[in-house]
């Protein structure tokens, strides 16, 4: 059994819109301390890992872990029609998701059906290891991506103690971001050897949109290695991407 109250509708409703950016169909585990969900997009390019938190909700019944499978557009469309101040109750039942919407002159109820998702072969992201994590400005980590997409498809993060630089290049144009530790905007938190690696920006453009839902974004890497990207609001949602690197020829 399963049942759940949220007043806090935009915040549920930006991080599935997030997430629908890369993934259509995802199981959502109902655990003990609140919602969980871990997949991969159809490439294997890139990992979603998300956590919404029981204490997001004003009420939260659960009685042992379940899982269901959801598509992810489907639920957002729901979501969409909601009002910021109306409150939601999610209720599990055998084959679908219910979704009542209360608003202070009605009420609207709708039913999702459940569904079987295939469940893509996701790396073990408790292997990874990243020698190298900072945290950023959100908004100066977009305008970094949005700059390499005037000049190419996917773009270079290089980190060292003191600077993190961001660069695209075409044969020619080129656009570089260079941005010193120590500031407001960035902070380098752990790190060795300088790393480098090059990813993609289509993934990236998608990702960044989860500053919406956070001011800072974390950043682990390592060279020509997978990319850990999470936004956090803690006490209540973590998100988590995890992108391959592109290879380089």
């Amino acid at each position: 059994m399963f049942e759940a109250t949220l007043n806090e509708i935009p915040l549920l409703r930006d991080s599935i819109a997030v997430i629908s950016e890369l993934i259509d169909e995802a199981e959502l585990h109902v655990k003990a301390g609140g919602l969980k969900m871990l997949a991969a997009d159809r490439a294997v390019v890139a990992v979603v890992d998300f956590f919404l938190s029981k204490d997001v909700f004003s009420e939260y019944i659960y009685d042992s872990d379940s899982r269901f499978g959801i598509n992810m557009e489907k639920f957002l469309q729901v979501l969409k029609r909601a009002k910021d101040d109306d409150i939601l109750k999610i209720k599990l039942e055998e084959g679908k998701l219910n979704l009542i919407l209360s608003g202070s002159q009605h009420t609207r109820k709708f039913a999702i059906p459940l569904i079987d998702v295939s469940r893509e072969e996701t790396p073990p992201l408790d292997k990874l290891s990243f020698p190298a994590s900072l945290k950023i400005n959100a908004g100066i980590l977009n305008n970094g991506i949005e700059d390499a997409e005037l000049v190419a498809d996917s773009i270079v993060f290089t980190v060292r103690k003191d600077q993190l630089m961001m660069k695209a290049e075409s044969d020619s144009s080129s656009a570089q971001l260079e941005l010193p530790s120590g500031t407001e905007s960035l902070k380098i938190i752990d790190i060795g050897e300088p790393v480098r690696a090059r990813y993609s920006l289509d993934y990236l453009k998608k990702m960044i949109k989860a500053r919406k839902l956070s001011d800072e974004a974390t950043i682990s890497m390592a060279t020509d290695y997978p990319m850990k990207l999470g936004f956090s609001l803690p006490g209540k949602m973590q998100m988590d991407f995890i992108l391959a690197p592109r290879v380089e020829e």
